[in-house]
């Protein structure tokens, strides 16, 4: 299956696409209809009318001989008000997509707006159900996916839906598994989420071949298992939105004294979430825009690992590759050491202070947090004590970036 390198597609895109649809459909009935009734009015006015010749009724009509043009002229007038209103039908359908999308943008707080949209849901379902990465972490780690009444759905398919579903799968097996949801799969992701929610894909220019599966499978995903899901994500947003409105007013300014960065004061950070994500249960992409997917279904994001969860992967906004001082300061740190760059540990030092930023924070309102970095055991080979010590210190403003950078790099090097 091959995908265009180069293909974009803006919001007005995607809304127009099932325009097009309507819009033909309205001219065919309101335009082109009428314009053969008036051929065919015209036609009969110059062939059937009794006492003149034929060849002198065309030459009247050729010289435009009033009564026909009177004719011509209603004909004209009529098309023109037949394209007007098609023109204004087409208006009311984009405003009404364009009202769809932007209530389907709430809730949301300062920094962050939540999704629960039905056809990454099904694209990640899918990609789960064929890659199993997140199944398997969850068991390395002693968890499991909680129980939604998933099984019993899938026990409740009948062969020729349970055939639909397994057939989709294999597509996802033989085609898209050996790609990451990250990167590799970056423009299915911004593909899917701008389509309409109801009816089927109708825009195909990404890939007809995944289209086709996805609207082969989408009646039995969605009488199935979407709305489990869609409980699921609303569920996990209600529970933790306003304790994350609470504290991003803190927690990121931090980060940006930290970072030695600013959020950009326009970016609302989309945050898709889905039943299913990648192994990790949440992952970000930067380019060509923000947007994080977490897994709902992580059952560690019952808790306030959901709140860091959407602190960390946002403040990735401020760890951008070719945009984050942090990065660039490891970097030529690194070379004037004469050592080898220290893959992933700008990462790390985000995974610490955020970490330790939303702890602080939870901390004042009587929750009791512990850091990602600990509970999943991230990035190992960093978290040492000389690792947090230095950290620790930089996060009390006792040392300033420079000297932590150092500091970090001088440890590994020993």
């Amino acid at each position: 299956m091959q995908f265009p390198e180069n293909y974009s597609c803006s919001k007005f895109d995607l809304l127009w696409a099932p325009c097009k649809v309507n819009a033909l459909l309205y001219a065919k009935k309101e335009i082109i209809a009428p314009m053969d009734r008036c051929s065919q009015n015209i036609r009969n006015a110059i062939c059937t009318k009794p006492g003149i010749p034929k060849q002198i009724r065309l030459e009247r009509m050729e010289h435009g001989f009033p009564s026909y043009r009177k004719l011509a002229c209603q004909s004209y007038f009529r098309m023109k008000i037949a394209v007007r209103n098609t023109i204004r039908l087409c208006g009311v359908i984009v405003f009404i997509a364009m009202c769809n999308v932007s209530a389907q943008e709430a809730p949301e707080t300062r920094y962050f707006r939540f999704h629960s949209n039905y056809w990454l849901n099904l694209h990640h379902f899918l990609y789960q159900k064929a890659e199993g990465g997140q199944l398997r972490k969850l068991q390395e780690d002693g968890l499991a996916f909680p129980n939604i009444g998933e099984a019993k759905a899938w026990n409740n398919l009948s062969r020729s839906d349970r055939s639909v579903l397994e057939e989709a799968i294999d597509f996802y097996k033989q085609n898209l598994i050996d790609k990451t949801l990250r990167r590799d799969l970056g423009k299915v992701r911004l593909w899917l989420k701008i389509q309409p929610e109801n009816g089927t894909l109708i825009d195909t220019t990404h890939s007809l071949s995944l289209a086709s599966i996805l609207n082969s499978v989408s009646p039995i995903y969605k009488e199935h298992f979407w709305k489990l899901h869609d409980r699921s994500n609303k569920r996990i947003i209600d529970r933790h939105l306003t304790t994350i409105g609470g504290i991003e007013s803190t927690v990121i300014p931090k980060m940006e004294a930290l970072s030695a960065n600013k959020w950009p004061s326009t970016v609302i950070v989309r945050v898709d979430i889905c039943a299913y994500a990648n192994w990790a249960g949440a992952y970000t992409s930067t380019r060509p825009e923000m947007n994080i997917v977490i897994s709902s279904l992580d059952p560690l994001n019952e808790g306030s690992y959901f709140v860091e969860t959407v602190l960390h992967e946002g403040t990735h906004l401020l760890y951008k590759y070719g945009d984050s001082p942090v990065r660039e300061r490891i970097f030529d740190m690194a070379e004037e050491l004469k050592m080898d760059f220290p893959s992933n540990l700008w990462h790390a030092v985000l995974f610490y202070l955020c970490g330790k930023a939303t702890q602080d924070e939870l901390k004042k309102s009587g929750i009791d947090h512990k850091m990602i970095m600990d509970v999943k055991k991230i990035f190992s080979r960093y978290n040492t004590s000389a690792f947090r010590n230095t950290l620790t210190n930089y996060y009390n403003r006792e040392i300033d970036l420079d000297r932590t950078i150092f500091e970090l790099l001088n440890t590994l090097k020993k």
